[in-house]
């Protein structure tokens, strides 16, 4: 009997139980969450250089081909910083997730409230991005445009042409407010200026900056 026991186990054991959904939350958390961070503002740190040398390199040569080279690199740099500006506002959805359900005495409201907070903060993190990469863009080809000497017409042309794609991207990140995020920072509470911190959730400090869009 109890070897008939040990075999009907052996093979429940070999078959596996379904997986459930919290099951799945907690595998694609351990996937998705990246082993090794060094620093979480690396990806706006290493933008921030490949801006500066492409600034220095794009006002001190006098060539028309080297200007448009070291004008990829400063556009290769603020899209770098836009990307590190969304890593570090995105929230990582599975453990988030899984921390709000792992709450003692969670309510249908409460689980409502935290899951359209943190879809308000996804979308806070991509319009910050774009917002944030669209100015820094259309600042830079002005800049490009008027600022620096020796520049053909033909290029200054197409500097004003991706400066104004940019400026109108800028202004329509910056008023389309999506409802989840409205909600998000609402749930906050009140904040005055340019940007809010992210949520703490064990890995960030959570400072609350005193700024907000």
């Amino acid at each position: 009997m109890k070897l008939i026991c040990l075999v009907f186990f052996l093979l429940i054991s070999m078959s596996g139980y379904p997986e459930t959904a919290k099951d799945f939350l907690k595998r694609k958390s351990t996937e998705t969450r990246p082993e090794t961070k060094f620093n979480e503002y690396e990806d706006i740190i290493s933008g921030s250089l490949a801006f500066v040398i492409g600034n220095v390199g794009y006002f001190t040569t006098e060539s028309s081909t080297l200007k448009i080279a070291y004008s990829g690199v400063q556009t290769v740099g603020i899209v770098a910083i836009g990307h590190g500006i969304y890593d570090y506002y995105y929230p990582h959805f599975e453990s988030r997730l899984l921390t709000l359900l792992n709450k003692k005495k969670l309510t249908k409201n409460g689980l409502a409230d935290g899951y359209v907070s943190l879809l308000g903060e996804m979308n806070r993190a991509k319009r910050l991005s774009i917002l944030w990469s669209s100015s820094l863009l259309t600042a830079q080809y002005a800049l490009n445009a008027f600022v620096s000497k020796d520049v053909p017409q033909d290029l200054k042309d197409i500097y004003l042409f991706l400066g104004g794609v940019n400026a109108i991207i800028a202004v329509y990140s910056y008023f389309n407010t999506s409802d989840y995020e409205q909600y998000y920072l609402k749930r906050r509470g009140p904040q005055v200026g340019l940007i809010l911190a992210p949520e703490s959730h064990g890995t960030r400090s959570g400072l609350q900056l005193t700024y907000q869009w």
